[in-house]
């Protein structure tokens, strides 16, 4: 008797969207346009590389929209790069490096950013440290949740 071997998915899987693209809305008028339509949004290791094509501006856009595309209660999942690795990136192309001189909303700032009234998110966990042999990817993993309630 041949045994066969079947590996059930687990009904999450089956929820679970990937979405390779940009994510930076063009406009700030493009922001009323999201509605809320997911549970969790993962950002793990992109905030450099959209703060360097996107600038400041660029940066809070795609805070914006992740928050305003979370269900209530739902969790944004953040990896911030630290600024100082910003700048072996910053030469790629003329433009990154423009934005590179005109950054002036720091990683540390972030907390404080997606907490106020601006975004609009109710708790900050830090949940851990990402380990990596390479020390440039050790870095602190929070999860920003959106209250149950909008106001």
């Amino acid at each position: 008797m041949r045994r066969q071997s079947r590996l059930a998915t687990p009904s999450f899987v089956l929820a679970i969207v990937y979405w390779p693209g940009n994510y930076v809305l063009d406009s700030d008028q493009r922001l009323n346009a999201c509605t809320p339509r997911y549970d969790i949004i993962l950002a793990m290791s992109v905030t450099k590389w959209v703060h360097l094509n996107w600038g400041d501006d660029g940066l809070k856009r795609f805070f914006q929209r992740a928050f305003r595309e979370l269900r209530p209660g739902g969790r944004f999942v953040l990896e911030p790069q630290p600024f100082v690795s910003y700048k072996r990136r910053k030469k790629l192309s003329e433009e990154i490096f423009a934005n590179y001189q005109q950054i002036r909303f720091r990683p540390e700032q972030f907390r404080e950013y997606l907490l106020s009234r601006e975004v609009g998110y109710s708790t900050c966990q830090l949940v851990g440290v990402s380990t990596h042999s390479s020390k440039g990817f050790r870095r602190p993993v929070f999860v920003y949740t959106k209250s149950e309630v909008q106001r």
